[in-house]
């Protein structure tokens, strides 16, 4: 009995100092585990031969970066844990990956976290759906014909980008837009952190179970805002006589009339908002 008892407290004795180092270490790195990864990369790149307008992608570990130019191209990786396949057929462009969890040669902590990105160039007034488990968007400076995305975790950010329609849905998504540009948007997710900044819509549907949500300096003349558990702070340009408020819960602003048709729709059971007009 004693002896066992010498075992296990030599165990966790290690165990603690284990996880000291651990924290240790990750400390020192600033706790970007994309630091941890060792696989073997090889750069590709594609280039489409027709006039291709619309991008199919479905990436699981690689971060994606969006930009325009004169012809749609990809700028990619190989890599040992992971197969890319590149084709283009009937006008479209689609790009699939398929991750391969190997810890022992990619890295323990290395899912979806990679140290190398794509680069996808698209032409003005593109199509692009993004699709995949794991998803990582920056895009800057594009108009967009349409953009859609249907993933399980998303971090989505834009920059100065317009589009004729905006369609999102994921489990998890973290996206945040600043100075774009859409008739119609549309964001769905179980758990999402939105933030807007100086934006422009004609209407906006937002939806999820926990919402964390900040608008601020945003233009429009819908917004449908509905979730279970809400935090949101709502800053529209204009004149709030114009606007009618429905709301449906607690903690929510109250019901009036607008002299216009445009209209705020709220609701929620568990909410924390702020609506307030500049």
């Amino acid at each position: 009995m004693k002896r066992t008892s010498k075992i296990l407290a030599v165990g966790a004795t290690v165990l603690i100092i284990g996880v000291i180092v651990w924290v240790i270490g990750m400390s020192i790195i600033g706790w970007n585990f994309s630091r941890l990864d060792n696989a073997k990369y090889t750069a590709r790149s594609y280039a489409c031969e027709d006039d291709v307008k619309s991008i199919s992608i479905s990436l699981s570990s690689f971060p994606l970066t969006v930009k325009q130019g004169e012809r749609v191209s990809l700028d990619y990786y190989e890599v040992d844990n992971s197969e890319v396949f590149v084709e283009e057929k009937d006008g479209v462009l689609s790009v699939v990956e398929n991750y391969k969890y190997r810890p022992f040669s990619g890295g323990l902590f290395n899912i979806g976290r990679r140290s190398h990105k794509f680069t996808l160039t698209v032409v003005s007034g593109a199509k692009l759906e993004i699709k995949g488990n794991n998803s990582d968007i920056s895009i800057e400076d594009i108009d967009f014909e349409e953009f859609s995305m249907n993933s399980t975790n998303a971090a989505i950010r834009f920059t100065r980008v317009q589009f004729g329609k905006l369609n999102i849905k994921a489990t998890n998504c973290d996206i945040k837009l600043n100075g774009c540009q859409a008739p119609d948007a549309t964001i769905k997710a179980t758990n999402l952190d939105v933030t807007v900044k100086n934006c422009e819509f004609d209407s906006v549907g937002i939806d999820g179970t926990n919402v964390d949500c900040e608008l601020e300096r945003v233009k429009l003349d819908t917004l449908s805002l509905d979730a279970v558990n809400l935090d949101a702070d709502i800053e529209i340009v204009g004149n709030a006589s114009e606007y009618t408020v429905k709301a449906s819960g607690r903690g929510l602003p109250a019901n009036r009339t607008g002299t216009t048709d445009k209209l705020i729709k709220l609701s929620g059971t568990n909410n924390d908002v702020t609506l307030k007009f500049v």
